[in-house]
């Protein structure tokens, strides 16, 4: 039931190998983000695709939302339910297949950039000095680079010879917003700039800085020549932590919010934006992108410096709950329907 490219049927030997790759990829399902867009998406329409068959074999009776995976073993069932599925099945419910290799590709590069091992990591980082977005750990965008300066980052975190591999430290505004981000894609533009695509792994702070003089008259470049990755502060398994009782724990305030998004919008659109990771802290990040739009760089800033996982959460929680209070107010009142982007904060 495995495919290759355009639904073509892969070898056996060659799916348990992709298969077993991907394992290790999302570190036996403890990491399901590192699975992107087009992965989630496939998984979320397989699943749907399932409900919507055993609902039409129960008379049409209605059927729950899709399970949402909320462990490894649950995480490693959705991949199986992905390579069992037959083809016949994708093509009657019209579900893109992406290419295994491609997935692949894209959960070892999602994987280095938001699970990066410090250890790896070069001991000097150029720095992006830049107070006009707030990358969130996960997200990607595209920047183009023309001041001196950041032409030389360009160059020195894409140099293969010294291993840099794309690193580099985006910093918004003070040195705890900064990032720690990764050129996935780079091209030099005919009058010299660069274009660079940029995905964000985990929060650092620069702890000792230099500067690079790069051109006559040109602001320098900054490195960092010490610097650490961030974490929330330490466990928050009680009430002490602001966590409601209803939810019990962190995990269980993860489960929450997704019954709310669920309940909020579509499976596919949350697939739009990864697999949701398990980990609170990563999911409390990932869950942040439904409520703040890109122009909310002040609230971004806000939960980047947050040290606290049930803060978060419990605002997204708290905004969605006011939003499913006024969706019910409105359809009891006039019929009004949910719309896709309604729930996203505008920031003005």
């Amino acid at each position: 039931g495995s495919h290759g490219a355009m639904g073509t049927p892969l070898q056996p030997a060659v799916a348990v190998a992709i298969y077993r790759a991907l394992l290790r990829s999302c570190r036996i399902g403890r990491t399901p983000e590192v699975f992107g867009p087009r992965a989630a998406t496939a998984w979320a329409n397989t699943a749907s695709a399932a409900l919507s068959d055993e609902s039409s074999a129960q008379d049409g009776l209605p059927v729950a939302h899709v399970n949402v995976p909320d462990s490894p073993e649950s995480v490693r069932r959705a991949m199986r339910q992905l390579f069992d599925t037959p083809i016949d099945s994708f093509i009657a419910h019209n579900i893109e297949i992406p290419p295994p290799f491609d997935v692949l590709r894209e959960a070892n590069s999602r994987s280095q950039t938001f699970l990066p091992n410090s250890s790896t990591l070069p001991t000097r980082l150029p720095i992006f000095d830049y107070e006009h977005a707030a990358l969130l750990p996960g997200e990607e965008t595209t920047f183009r680079f023309f001041e001196p300066r950041y032409k030389r980052l360009v160059e020195a975190s894409t140099n293969c010879e010294n291993g840099a591999d794309g690193w580099f430290l985006l910093r918004m505004r003070l040195p705890y917003y900064s990032i720690l981000a990764r050129i996935v894609e780079h091209e030099r533009l005919p009058n010299g700039d660069y274009a660079v695509h940029v995905a964000a792994g985990p929060r650092a702070s620069v702890l000792v800085e230099d500067g690079e003089a790069v051109a006559v008259g040109a602001p320098p470049l900054a490195w960092a020549v010490e610097y650490e990755l961030k974490e929330d502060d330490v466990p928050e398994d009680s009430a002490d932590y602001g966590i409601p009782k209803r939810y019990g724990d962190l995990h269980g305030m993860r489960r929450g919010c997704i019954d709310l998004l669920l309940d909020a919008t579509t499976i596919t659109n949350l697939a739009s934006v990864s697999m949701p990771p398990l980990d609170p802290e990563a999911f409390s990040f990932w869950a942040l992108r439904f409520v703040l739009g890109d122009a909310d760089v002040s609230a971004r800033m806000k939960w980047l410096a947050c040290r606290s996982t049930s803060r978060r959460l419990l605002f997204v929680i708290d905004l969605l709950e006011s939003f499913a209070e006024s969706r019910n107010v409105s359809t009891r009142l006039d019929g009004t329907q949910f719309d896709d982007d309604s729930h996203k904060s505008s920031g003005d």
